[in-house]
C-alpha cells in the first residue's frame, strides 16, 4: 500500500509518530494472538512491547518484502519462542517485578501515551476512513487486499480461496491499494 509504504519510509527516517500509526493497525491482532499463546495477558503485553522495541530498532532492515504487519508477527512469534525457552529455563520467572524486567529490556514509556490531541484524532480519523474506504472497495478487492495485509496470505494463497489466477490477485490487490491511497492521500500529507 502506499500509504504504508510512506509511513514505513517516515518512520525509518525516525518519525516515531509514523511508527506508531503502522503499529496501531495490527498491534491488536497481533495481542490477541500472543494472549493465546501465553494465556496471560500481561506476559502477552510484555512480549508485545517487547516485540514493537525490536522492531523499531532494526526498522532499517525492513525490506517490504511482505507487509509491515506480517513482519512484526514474525517478530513478536520469535520473541514469544525465546519467551518460551527462557521458561523453560527460568520456571520462577513470573516471580520477576515486571518494571525491572522493563527497564532492564529498556522498554519503560513504549509506546508513548503522551501523543498530543491532535495525533490522536488524526490517528481516530485515519482508522475511520480506512475502514470506510476499504467498505466501499468492490468485495474481490477488499477480500484479496484484506487477506494479503490483515491476514499474511501469500498471493498463491489467496488466489486459491478466491478461485482466480495469481495474476487476478495482483491485480485485485493493486487496484484496491491505489484506490485506498487515492482516498486517504489528503490525511497523509503532512500537516
Amino acid at each position: 500500500m502506499v500509504a504504508e509504504t510512506a509511513l514505513v519510509a517516515a518512520a525509518q527516517g525516525g518519525d516515531r509518530a509514523a511508527f506508531e500509526c503502522l503499529v496501531m493497525s495490527c498491534q491488536a491482532r497481533i495481542l490477541r494472538w500472543l494472549t493465546r499463546l501465553t494465556q496471560n495477558r500481561a506476559v502477552a503485553e510484555e512480549l508485545l512491547q517487547e516485540s514493537l522495541f525490536k522492531a523499531f530498532v532494526s526498522l532499517h532492515g525492513f525490506r517490504a518484502e511482505a507487509s509491515f504487519s506480517t513482519w512484526l508477527a514474525h517478530i513478536a512469534r520469535n520473541t514469544f519462542y525465546a519467551w518460551k525457552k527462557e521458561q523453560g529455563r527460568r520456571p520462577d520467572q513470573d516471580a520477576l517485578d515486571e518494571d525491572t524486567v522493563a527497564a532492564e529490556d529498556g522498554l519503560v514509556d513504549w509506546p508513548s501515551h503522551t501523543e498530543s490531541p491532535e495525533t490522536l484524532l488524526w490517528q481516530q480519523e485515519l482508522t475511520q476512513s480506512l475502514s470506510q474506504a476499504m467498505a466501499e472497495l468492490p468485495q474481490p478487492l477488499s477480500q484479496a487486499l484484506s487477506l494479503r495485509e490483515q491476514e499474511g496470505l501469500s498471493y498463491e494463497e489467496i488466489a486459491q480461496i478466491q478461485q482466480v489466477p495469481i495474476g487476478t490477485v495482483r491485480s485485485r490487490i493493486h487496484r484496491a491499494r491505489e484506490s485506498l491511497s487515492h482516498t486517504l492521500k489528503d490525511l497523509m500529507e503532512p500537516a
